[in-house]
């Protein structure tokens, strides 16, 4: 964003002077016809390709199954051809359409190359069913309590339940042929759904697949969620194991088991959470850097009398602090909604509270892994599934052995990569000049960081044996702060210049209304909403602009 302004003056432009220079240059690029704005549902027509084949059985047709391939070329032609003709003047909104376009790729190549759902994937799914007397029976004598979520009641359920078992039926439906006993109760059952035949349901497995990035309630779950819940297991007819009685997984993640608790853990954290981005933000628009980059104009005086490297440091952090906040506000959006304020009685099983387990893993894991715990336990595992998807493909096709230490480091670099390619096309689609190779740069320095760490506890793990365990923890914690400050900077300059914390996240900042803020800030912040309709070329690419 500095580009934009003078260089030789002695006050830096406020953020309204940037948003409003921002603004300009995006209308008038859209007018040249060099860039259009995010546009709906344009934008998304990459994955609407992806699902519509999804949505055509292939299972028994080889010839169609070979020709994911013509699609996958398709989706990646659209995809990049958007990627470089898209912004917005939004710069959040900017940053994550072409964040969007790279992921569409990559989860295009997950679900066309390196996985075969339509043979393979299959989803937890849950109907009505009648239950009778003599199964009341059987349970009243092996059964242990579980809260049923969405009802917020106990049941009793621990008997061998086929997952498979009776459709749907109503009070005044029959079950296979007969009239309900006497006796008999309507329950709620569970079962496992591969690819289905009819097609509004295939549609509709088809749709969350897609959208479904962690996977719960699916065979392919990343491995950092906890299992399914115990009344979940019994009605799949699996063994209740030790791990799904735990409401937490190994890295921390935690599993809500009822609507009340959701509520109770969740609802603080988004209060807490709008307060902590009015604070970031706020302070964040008091420096210049935050919202043109590095730059040479003066810095407010707290900023000013602050050393070179206590500077860096403080602007990692408080990036790093509006990057949390604002991820976890956005990742609390889905259970609020979702299960909160609709819930299992419009959504049956995305409804559940089970469903919508946390986001971050425990600070424990950094403390015992060091960077390779914060990165693949602790920080949140939204694109896991993409990330590993082409080390676990090339190990089932024998071309790598999964227990060498090669594997390991080719895994690392994919992953990081694939993280850095995402990034990058995030800053690709920005008006201000960014510098696209640096979050790349980024995200392959964490594994390198990763492998730094690994080859000196091999080295010296004698030495390392004999400390006490508070000592290891504190130096695996030291060397995770260590190097993502030795780095940060790399993707925090980054954002900076493309003026991506100049966004609004909340409509009213009590902050900025008692007068913290910079010149012309007041109490209610989204004054410029920039949705509107866009008219492109035909009815193809028109629609909604944000």
């Amino acid at each position: 964003m500095v580009n934009f302004f003078p260089s030789k003056v002695a006050v830096a432009p406020t953020p309204h002077d940037v948003l409003e220079s921002h603004r300009r240059t995006f209308a008038a690029r859209v007018a040249e016809g060099t860039i259009r704005p995010l546009v709906l549902p344009y934008h998304l027509y990459g994955i609407i390709a992806l699902e519509i084949y999804l949505c055509i059985p292939h299972t028994n047709r080889p010839l169609l199954y070979k020709a994911r391939w013509i699609v996958l070329a398709g989706i990646i032609w659209f995809e990049l051809k958007t990627l470089f003709n898209t912004s917005s003047e939004n710069m959040a909104v900017s940053f994550a359409a072409g964040l969007f376009c790279t992921f569409s790729i990559v989860l295009s190549l997950n679900w066309l190359v390196f996985m075969r759902p339509q043979f393979e994937a299959k989803r937890v799914e849950r109907r009505k069913g009648w239950k009778g007397a003599k199964d009341n029976e059987e349970e009243a004598h092996q059964s242990e309590n579980y809260r049923v979520d969405g009802e917020d009641s106990e049941l009793r359920q621990r008997g061998q339940t086929n997952g498979n078992a009776s459709r749907s039926a109503s009070k005044d439906e029959t079950e296979g042929g007969q009239v309900a006993q006497k006796g008999s109760s309507e329950e709620t059952e569970y079962y496992w759904q591969s690819y289905p035949d009819n097609i509004w349901e295939r549609i509709s497995w088809v749709i969350d697949l897609v959208t479904n990035f962690r996977g719960p309630a699916w065979n392919w779950q990343v491995p950092n969620l906890p299992e399914l819940p115990p009344f979940v297991k019994s009605k799949l007819g699996e063994p209740i194991t030790a791990a799904s009685r735990r409401d937490t997984s190994s890295s921390g993640i935690r599993r809500f088991n009822t609507r009340t608790e959701l509520f109770r853990a969740q609802i603080p954290r988004f209060i807490t959470g709008y307060f902590l981005l009015d604070l970031t933000k706020t302070l964040m628009m008091n420096d210049p850097y935050f919202y043109l980059g590095p730059n040479p104009y003066p810095v407010p005086s707290y900023v000013a009398t602050m050393s070179p490297v206590f500077r860096s440091i403080y602007r990692q952090l408080l990036s790093m602090a509006a990057i949390l906040t604002s991820l976890e506000m956005t990742f609390l959006i889905a259970p609020l909604t979702m299960c909160l304020l609709l819930g299992p009685s419009v959504l049956g099983l995305r409804g559940e509270s089970w469903y919508y387990p946390t986001t971050w893993g425990s600070f424990s894991v950094i403390l015992n892994k060091g960077l390779a715990g914060l990165w693949g336990s602790w920080w949140h595992q939204i694109f896991r599934l993409v990330f590993s998807s082409p080390t676990t493909y090339l190990i089932s096709k024998g071309y790598l052995n999964p227990k060498s230490a090669t594997t390991k480091l080719i895994a690392s670099l994919l992953a990081f990569g694939i993280s850095g390619v995402l990034h990058s096309g995030g800053s690709l689609s920005q008006i201000a000049h960014t510098r696209p190779w640096h979050p790349f740069w980024f995200f392959m320095l964490q594994a390198l960081g990763i492998v730094i760490q690994m080859t000196l506890a091999t080295v010296f793990k004698s030495v390392i044996k004999g400390m006490p365990k508070g000592v290891r923890q504190a130096t695996n914690a030291a060397y995770a702060l260590g190097w993502g400050l030795l780095t940060g900077w790399v993707l925090a300059d980054d954002f900076a210049r493309g003026g991506i914390w100049l966004y609004e996240p909340i409509p009213v900042s009590v902050l900025r209304g008692l007068g913290y803020g910079y010149e012309g800030d007041g109490w209610w912040c989204w004054e410029h909403v920039g949705v509107g309709w866009f008219r492109g070329r035909g009815w193809w690419d028109s629609g909604v602009a944000i």
